[in-house]
């Protein structure tokens, strides 16, 4: 049967369907988006330029090994390409460093494509004609003589970005006509100035077919071919749309987006950050909102997992292999509880501190998570951290414990390398022992606002009855053991899941979800539908799913035992509870269906791989990978803590992040089984930051707030 299905299913997928369905309606508006089939060429392994790349990444990026770098751009048969917005200003003062940069990203494999803007040299020539610059919510206003300067500036500032390709080497096609097709903006108001309406991808192909970096200058013309000048941001914005590149980068002078204080924001998400930024005053820096909303728009119009870098031409080659970025790094995300405009949000009603801040207990500081969670609160802009509990660690200085490695249970050595961070944390400190017969008579029982609890299971129930019977009732309690998993009365705390942030806002008792628990709802939610959006289940219930999970040692614990010792754990891994595992238990009463889970624990410190085996059912609905990919997608579009991707997800790109990261999607045409792979970081995603995210949202704050997205 699902061999036949899997013939009969038309080649139209339903994100296609959704596509076809917006270029229908764009046709019916008078526009069109044609999307350039991008054929970049293969390159040969062993060639000088394949060594000269390879070893400079390794350089750039030391933390990718080789082989990863390879699967990351040079996959056989994979073709990539990456939309570069380069400005004016880079072109005068940084073109050398630039066309390092492009020939190094042209050899790895990632195919750029250029537009460029050219206002400083824009500026200079009016300057020379004695012509004043006027600019309308960031579009230079463009008169006849204006237009007439614009296309030689253009025109020249292309020739010059070729020329200078050409002669390192790197073969460039300049392109100055017939790819932006765009109607008066308002003529009225600015003049000779163009919206795109359209993208011919014919010169681009061509050049691209040739070998030949395709370098496009912002000169549009409308259909009766009168030549408009077009903003170079809004340029970008169309041809990435189009497109739908790897990635699409804005190089410029100032390496990132910069605050009226002269910080560099490494993260906006503009889910949550768009209208505040948007709703300041930029009397005088219209260029800068503009450029905001067109990456905005950008972003509402690619997948959920793409990004718009804002970088220098300096770290360009960086942004192309290293994990994290050096410029500012714009994804779309989810707008928060706090964010919400719906009537029936529910509002916390716990107080702010003396200073502004929720105050925080934590009860259980001692582990690797008690770990991550003071490092995590101690980076929070609206938490205090204000009570440490931990017996074993009584009367040590909070913050001089949590600066330090984690040890080893056995060796005492470290068990990873320690990121050095300034957290906001009074560093007299200490951490007290706070028993269970101290709750009520301790000053912190009415002064915290957050209790975190990250004690054994079998504990926390105790200290959470206590914490109830004092007579202080505004407070939040979040439980990171699995007591409240199964409790009704608790909210249990997975956002991403179908309703889980409207349960969460307001919330007083919150059950953080477990790490395996976590990765394994998120492999397998998409199947079970629950969004609307995204109709139907895909999944057999009838068939349980198979979970093999595999964890790094830190999952043990800091109590020495087998599964933490690295003689027992070498060349080796270690199988146990393979049946009746609390997680299977979460993962079967959260997700509403019965799921099989076999942990195991492997010999490095962090982290988690989950290989999930789900049969589909047999409706015809899903009869490739890429339908499934597509359905993942589609499911956590938005999710700035959910990636989704083609490869399979490793570990160790996951490991210190706090997000989960699905993909490695294969189907058996033959039986229907889907196989996806889903890695997390046990402590964080999988723990601290989970909890974070969980309090951020109760408490009508911002979901991201104090957690780095990168």
């Amino acid at each position: 049967m699902w061999r036949s299905v899997a013939k009969q299913m038309p080649a139209l997928t339903r994100a296609a369907a959704r596509r076809s369905q917006a270029a229908a309606a764009q046709l019916t508006a008078g526009t069109t988006a044609t999307k350039i089939a991008v054929q970049t060429r293969a390159f040969s392994s062993g060639s000088a330029t394949d060594d000269y790349a390879l070893n400079l990444a390794k350089v750039l990026a030391p933390e990718q090994t080789l082989e990863e770098f390879k699967q990351l751009y040079r996959t056989p048969g994979v073709k990539h390409t990456t939309v570069i917005k380069i400005g004016g200003e880079v072109i005068i003062n940084e073109l050398e460093t630039l066309i390092e940069s492009l020939r190094f990203m042209k050899d790895t494999g990632l195919f750029p494509i250029l537009v460029h803007g050219a206002g400083p040299q824009m500026n200079a020539e009016l300057d020379k004609q004695g012509v004043e610059p006027q600019y309308v919510g960031g579009n230079r206003v463009t008169d006849q003589k204006t237009l007439d300067i614009a296309k030689t500036i253009f025109i020249d500032t292309n020739a010059k970005l070729v020329a200078a390709l050409n002669k390192a080497g790197v073969p460039a096609k300049g392109i100055t006509s017939g790819v932006i097709q765009a109607d008066f903006k308002d003529k009225d108001v600015y003049g000779f100035v163009g919206e795109v309406n359209k993208i011919h991808g014919d010169p681009v192909q061509a050049a691209i077919d040739a070998g030949e970096i395709p370098v496009l200058s912002c000169l549009g013309e409308s259909a009766s071919g009168q030549t408009l000048n077009i903003n170079a941001d809004v340029a970008a914005r169309q041809l990435a749309l189009n497109l739908q590149p790897l990635k699409t980068i804005f190089v410029n002078a100032k390496g990132g987006w910069i605050e009226d204080d002269g910080t560099k924001l490494k993260t906006i998400v503009m889910a949550k950050d768009y209208e505040r930024m948007a709703a300041r005053d930029y009397t005088g820096r219209q260029g800068t909102l503009l450029k905001l909303n067109e990456i905005n728009t950008l972003l509402q119009g690619l997948p959920s997992s793409s990004s718009v870098v804002l970088t220098s031409a300096s770290q360009l080659m960086r942004e192309i292999v290293s994990k994290k970025s050096a410029g500012t790094t714009c994804i779309k995300g989810e707008k928060s509880a706090a964010a919400s405009s719906k009537s029936d949000v529910k509002v916390s009603t716990v107080p702010r501190g003396p200073n502004g801040k929720y105050r925080v207990g934590l009860l259980g500081a001692r582990g690797y998570v008690g770990r991550e969670l003071i490092r995590v609160i101690g980076r929070h802009p609206e938490l205090e951290l204000v009570c440490a509990s931990s017996r074993a660690l009584g009367g040590e200085k909070v913050v001089k414990v949590a600066a330090a490695a984690p040890l080893n249970p056995h060796t005492k050595l470290p068990a990873k390398p320690v990121e050095d961070v300034k957290l906001n944390i009074d560093p007299e400190l200490e951490f007290c022992e706070l028993g269970l017969d101290d709750i009520a008579t301790s000053p912190f029982g009415e002064s915290v606002d957050v209790w975190v609890l990250a004690l054994p299971n079998g504990y926390c129930e105790k200290y959470a009855t206590a914490l109830d019977a004092l007579r202080r009732k505004d407070k939040i309690i979040i439980d990171l053991s699995a007591d409240q998993r199964f409790n009704s009365e608790w909210t249990y705390g997975l956002p991403e899941a179908a309703g889980g942030r409207t349960r969460l806002q307001g919330a007083t008792h919150i059950a953080n979800p477990g790490c395996y628990a976590t990765g394994a709802q998120v492999g397998l939610m998409p199947l079970l539908g629950g969004k609307p959006e995204v109709s139907g289940k895909h999944l057999d219930e009838t068939v349980p799913p198979h979970v093999f999970g595999l964890s790094g040692y830190s999952g043990a614990g800091t109590n020495p035992s087998a599964a933490n010792d690295l003689n027992v754990l070498k060349d080796n891994i270690i199988a146990y509870k393979s049946v009746k595992h609390i997680h299977e238990h979460e993962i079967s009463h959260q997700l509403g269906t019965s799921v099989r889970f076999m942990p195991h624990v492997a010999p490095y410190f962090q982290g988690i791989h989950l290989t999930l085996s789900a049969q589909l059912a047999d409706n015809g609905v899903i009869t490739s990978a890429k339908q499934a990919e597509e359905l993942y997608q589609e499911f956590f579009a938005n999710e700035a803590l959910v990636k989704v991707q083609s490869d399979i997800p490793f570990v160790k790109n996951n490991a210190y992040h706090p997000h989960v990261t699905v993909g490695g999607f294969q189907l058996d045409p033959d039986t229907g089984r889907l196989v996806v792979i889903s890695t997390i970081d046990n402590l964080l995603k999988g723990a601290a930051t989970q909890a974070v995210q969980n309090i951020n949202i109760a408490l009508g704050i911002d979901e991201y707030s104090g957690i780095d997205l990168e």
